[in-house]
Formats: structure tokens, sequence, C-alpha cells
């Protein structure tokens, strides 16, 4: 059986099943949804929510039910990877690293054997408002699709997949905003044979389709083959309805919405609340209109929580496993990569290392710099403190930095495009802290309790509450 959204939700239901929770009142998708998570988390609960009724942009009940939070915790995504749920830290990344280089094929099927083609909507039945798109921050100009976009490179054929916003702007056409990687190199190179670019959203797949789809590698890879790795197992693929083989789509996906990016025509989007917390402006971008909607009889409607740990989460462990290697050819003493919530999980990376000589943590630091370019802010530390444990990280910069000797500022270079705190787009500053102790001289000790103390000393023989 391939691995699809239900297969994930039956391995979470064994190892974690307290980590689902079901929503049996009808509900609203305009912020109603987003309410109850943003609750959940204020009392940092992160389980995965599905909403049984929910309306759909008519106000009406919708058939599909809608499922979120997938990736709002490390540990749901071990799950994701095969892993035990207890190993979420370098192991999960580690996982992801092996399978995302070893690429898959992905396979063909018919659409007999496809189950997203159990029903099928074109020309005039394609309507969007059908489906429970969530409107999810107050200054949120429209609803929002913001699941993985797959598209076809003009030139090649080579598919890419990442992650995208795109707007609802009627019954058959949506808005979309790129930043200037992959997807928008397509359009542009299309755009400029006057072709319109097929593409479809995929709403609904197992999140190792999505981990894979945030994979960093080169515009000549294939990044389906990419996601077959990271499922270990071939992608299945079926022709799409409005495209046939010119688009193969994912034949396990709950829905997917297929439609062409309009050549050399742009629109007004916007705002929307972006993964850095704040809301991005509007902009002149991209219009797609939609060909076809297929799906599950008994689909799910998959949202990711754009702005919180749901998406902070899915785009952090992929980089890690990507910035260990870069800085392994350096600094062969690396033990640890963590990208913190705190940053986004794409502005702070803590790098740990078994420091050898004076002057590795510099080296560390630089060496993680080119992999992302939205990455602002590196902290390296020894092996004896935790990366994934940032009280420690802050005590090690507290007590082994001296800001003129250990904290370098590299200014103006190639930043993210979605940086509230940018002068000049997609331009701004490196910092890197090295909160190492040095090798050449004495360093104050740790303060600590004797461990054959501790090993003899059981808390629960002393103190059976606490």
């Amino acid at each position: 059986m391939s691995k699809d959204l239900r297969s994930f939700l039956k391995d979470l239901e064994r190892q974690m099943p307290e980590d689902i929770v079901r929503v049996k009142r009808e509900i609203d998708p305009k912020f109603e949804i987003t309410a109850i998570q943003q609750h959940l988390e204020n009392q940092d609960k992160f389980p995965l929510l599905i909403f049984e009724k929910v309306k759909n942009l008519k106000g009406e009940l919708s058939p599909f039910k809608v499922v979120t939070n997938m990736f709002a915790t490390r540990q749901k995504c071990a799950v994701a990877m095969d892993l035990s749920c207890d190993q979420w830290r370098m192991e999960t990344s580690f996982q992801f690293a092996k399978r995302s280089q070893n690429l898959i094929k992905p396979v063909i099927v018919s659409r007999e054997e496809a189950p997203v083609k159990e029903v099928v909507k074109v020309g005039d039945e394609v309507d969007l408002r059908e489906l429970p798109v969530l409107t999810h921050h107050e200054m949120d100009g429209y609803p929002y699709l913001v699941d993985a976009v797959i598209a076809p490179d003009p030139d090649t054929g080579v598919y890419n997949s990442s992650h995208h916003r795109m707007l609802i702007r009627g019954k058959d056409e949506l808005g979309l905003w790129m930043s200037p990687r992959h997807l928008w190199n397509y359009c542009v190179r299309a755009a400029k044979k006057g072709e319109a670019l097929p593409i479809a959203h995929v709403l609904g797949h197992h999140p190792g389709f999505y981990l894979g789809s945030e994979a960093l590698v080169s515009m000549e890879t294939d990044e389906y083959e990419v996601i077959g790795g990271v499922l270990n197992e071939p992608l299945r693929l079926v022709p799409s309805e409005a495209f046939g083989e010119k688009l193969l789509v994912p034949a396990d996906a709950e829905i997917v919405v297929e439609g062409e990016v309009i050549p050399n025509f742009r629109d007004a989007e916007g705002p929307f609340g972006e993964f850095t917390g704040y809301y991005g402006p509007q902009r002149w971008s991209p219009v797609v209109k939609v060909k076809a909607i297929t799906y599950r009889k008994d689909a799910y409607y998959m949202n990711i929580l754009v702005g919180h740990p749901d998406t902070s989460i899915l785009g952090g462990i992929p980089k890690e496993a990507g910035i260990y290697e870069e800085v392994k050819k350096s600094v062969p003493g690396v033990k640890a990569v963590h990208f913190p919530i705190s940053g986004c999980c794409r502005f702070h990376a803590y790098i740990s290392i078994d420091k050898k000589v004076d002057g590795e943590g510099k080296v560390a630091a630089i060496a993680s710099l080119p992999y992302h370019d939205e990455l602002k802010h590196v902290i390296v530390v020894d092996s004896d403190i935790d990366p994934f444990n940032e009280k420690e990280v802050l005590w090690a910069v507290a007590t082994r930095v001296q800001a003129s000797e250990d904290v370098d500022i590299i200014k103006k270079v190639r930043g993210g495009s979605l940086d509230p705190s940018s002068t000049i787009h997609a331009v701004g500053d490196k910092m890197l802290i090295d909160a190492t102790k040095p090798v050449s001289r004495p360093y104050a000790e740790r303060i600590k309790v004797p461990q054959e103390v501790m090993d003899r000393i059981k808390l629960d023989e002393w103190i059976q509450e606490v």
C-alpha cells in the first residue's frame, strides 16, 4: 500500500494516539479554526486537529474534513520519517538527509488506480468556493491555499514542488505569490515564450511529500524523485485532467487543484500572514486560471498554519541536515544543527561542535551561511551544550561570549525576501556568534553534582510527588 495522508494518520494513531484531536462541532473556516489553534498554542499544545464539520466558502457544510497541525511538533515529523516519536532531534534530520539524497523515480498509474480521481470536476463544474479554504489571520485579504505547488520545467520537464500561498480570487481563479526561486524561474521562462505554465496545488498527502518539497536542491533535480526518496518508495503519479501527461500529479493526494499561470498578467495579491509572524505586503502577482479539481470521495482538506510551528518545523528539519553536511566539510567535529522556532526555523541556526582548535567556531558559522539565504544569525556552541535546548544555548552566549571578540557581522548580503527587518528587498546582514570556550587557555569549569551521587540517588525513592 502506497504512503498517503491516511497511512500517516494510522501510524500516528499507533505511536501518539493522544496527539490526534477530532472536533465534531460545525465550524467556519474564516478565523475560527485558527482561533482554536492559537488557543492551543497559547497553552503550548500542538495536537494534530481534524475538523469534521467545516463550512465551505459558500457558507454550506463541506463534505471535506479539515486536517491541520500536521507538522506542529518534531515528534510528528519523526513518525512521518518512519522513526519512533522520541527520535525527534538530529535523528529526524539525519533520516531526512539520507532519504532525500536517495532519489527514487516516480511511477505512473492509470486514472482507475488513482484515488485522487474518484471525483473529477472540469470546466464550468470547477468552483473553488466549494472547498473549506481557511482565512488564517485578521488582516489576510482573502482565503488562501497554502500547501505544495508542483510544476514541470517549461524546457526540461523536470518537476519542482514547493510551498506557495495562493489566494481565492473567484470560482476558478487564484493569485500566486512566489519568492525568486525555482517556480518563479519556471514562470519567467514560460512567460518569455508567451506560454502559460501548468501547475497543480496538492491539498493533502503524506507529510513526507511536503517535507520533500522543502529540500534545497538544484534546479536540475527532479523533486518528484526527491519526494520518493523521502517517502522511501516511488511516488505514484497520474496524468492531470487539464494537461494530460504534460502535468503529472500525485495519484494518492486527497485533493488536487489544476491550473495554469497566465503569462505576462498580474493583479493585486495580499496581504497575508507569513512564516515570519508578520503580514507580507500586497504585491502585483501572477494569476492562475483553474482548469480542474479532482479529489477522493471522502477527502481531507489539509491546511498548514503559516506563521506558527506548523510551517516553521516543516521548513526547519530539511535545512538542519543540509547545513550539518556543509559544516562537516570544514569542521569534522560538528555534532548537531538546530533551526529553532524562535527564529521561525529560517533565521536562526544553533550549531554544536566538538571544538579542537581556536577559530573552529567561526569557521562553522561561516560555512553554514551559503546553504540558505534566509539564515541571519548563527550561534556556535560546544558539544556540552544541547542546541535543541534554547535555555542552554543562551546560557552559553551569556557566559562564553565577549562581543568585541566573538561576534562578527557581515553587512548587506543576499537575504530572505520576506524578512520584515530588511531595508533593502532581499538584502540583509548576517551575525555570527562564537559561543565556544577557548582551547588555548584555561576556562572556568561548569558546576555539577558528582555523577556517582546522581546515579545513586533515585528521585522517586526520596520524593513521590513533585
